[in-house]
């Protein structure tokens, strides 16, 4: 049976890195996320490359529009094997609590939280009648410990990404279906180049390993996770974080 991942926030940093790592593994990826073009564009190099995918633009805090598009997959595509929510944005960083802005907050938390939960809840009924599947989140080393860029407001998102994550793996886990996170540090992506700008090498320089995260290595490891090699892990929020914590 054809292996299908779907993949949140899928046309850029770590989406884009886990949309390439599954179809080496030779499975069908959809792309999901606002930008059109970017998802056409990332389709088509996947596509020249010798792969199958297929984007499908939506704004996935918009819950009416996220609910066709699973409709979509559900009538088009081979029944979903894995999803991987990248779909996430930092809000306002370097900001003081008392700063920050009300819409920005509630953005935040739609894009991080809300989203994520009604993606998980879009494959979750055809997961459970299959017996199998998994499902990774990728949060943040912020969802673990405090933020040293984003802020309260970034930090608090990715936490309940994290608790969402814990207590939906203890629900499904008798059903079969495997549900982790990721927590990377700093990793080089459009976002924190954007963010950090010429100090993001020496800020992502500062685990142990002495060097920055790549978005492949956070890809490998959402793969892994979501691989029968994981087949007994669920439940985990797993640092990818050149050894920060330690």
């Amino acid at each position: 049976m054809s292996k299908l991942a779907v993949i949140t926030g899928g046309n850029s940093g770590i989406g884009e890195a886990c949309a390439w790592r599954f179809v080496r593994e030779g499975y069908e990826v959809v792309i999901c996320g606002r930008r059109k073009a970017h998802n056409h564009d990332l389709c088509e190099r996947i596509r020249v490359a010798g792969g199958r995918a297929l984007g499908y633009a939506v704004d996935l805090r918009d819950a009416r529009a996220l609910a066709d598009v699973f409709q979509q997959i559900a009538l088009n595509h081979s029944p979903v094997t894995c999803l991987v929510n990248s779909i996430g944005i930092e809000g306002t960083p370097f900001t003081l609590t008392e700063d920050y802005c009300d819409t920005v907050f509630d953005d935040v938390i739609a894009t991080n939280v809300k989203a994520p939960w009604q993606c998980m809840k879009a494959v979750l009924p055809a997961m459970r009648s299959a017996g199998s599947g998994s499902i990774v989140n990728v949060a943040s080393l912020a969802g673990i410990r405090a933020s040293a860029t984003g802020g309260s407001v970034y930090s608090a998102s990715k936490h309940a990404l994290v608790g969402m994550t814990r207590s939906a793996a203890r629900e499904y886990a008798p059903f079969g279906i495997r549900i982790n996170a990721v927590c990377p540090a700093f990793v080089r992506t459009p976002l924190s180049e954007s963010i950090l700008g010429d100090s993001l090498e020496v800020v992502g320089s500062s685990p142990p390993l002495n060097r920055i995260c790549e978005a492949e290595e956070v890809a490998n490891a959402v793969y892994w996770l979501s691989s029968p090699d994981a087949s007994f892990i669920t439940g985990i929020a797993m640092p990818v974080d050149g050894g920060t914590r330690a």
